[in-house]
């Protein structure tokens, strides 16, 4: 156990993607159920999940940098950083609409219960498809942002 607390990690970037990859991931399977049955309960879990992913998102886009540069000079890293990072945007925008129009929905959900509008028209299946896409969007490209990230990590020439 002492092993553990005799070593650090320098950079938060390793930690704090698993964030996004496993909400975002869970998001994508919340929307998939939501567009199917079009229950509000869904759309709430999907908007939920969309938005602590894409707020994970944000985080680990803001600690990429300071882990590019310690790992500047190795060479796959070289080769991979560009593609990862401009990878790693695309999905944190796709995450940032998608939670957005999830939270737009959910509020207009919330507004026709008061009487605002005269129906629940954000749990209709145009509207489901095209959040539902967005999250499943934010979730493949932080999958494969993260697959990026890792054959930088892990990968071997073969």
């Amino acid at each position: 156990m002492d092993a553990v607390f005799r070593y650090h990690i320098p950079e938060l970037h390793p930690l704090a993607v698993h964030f996004p990859i496993a909400l975002l991931l869970a998001a994508a399977l919340a929307a998939l159920i939501w567009m199917v049955w079009g229950a509000p309960f869904w759309r709430r879990v999907t908007c939920l999940l969309a938005t602590a992913g894409a707020a994970g998102a944000l985080f680990a886009w803001f600690t990429g940098d300071a882990m590019a540069e310690q790992a500047a000079g190795v060479p796959i890293v070289d080769e991979l950083v560009d593609l990862h990072e401009r990878m790693a945007l695309y999905a944190l925008i796709a995450a940032l609409l998608a939670s957005a129009t999830l939270g737009l929905l959910t509020w207009a959900a919330s507004a026709s219960r008061r009487g605002r509008f005269a129906d629940s028209a954000p749990d209709r299946l145009p509207y489901r498809l095209a959040a539902g896409l967005l999250a499943l969007l934010a979730a493949a490209l932080t999958a494969w942002a993260g697959h990026i990230g890792a054959t930088m990590t892990w990968g071997v020439s073969g």
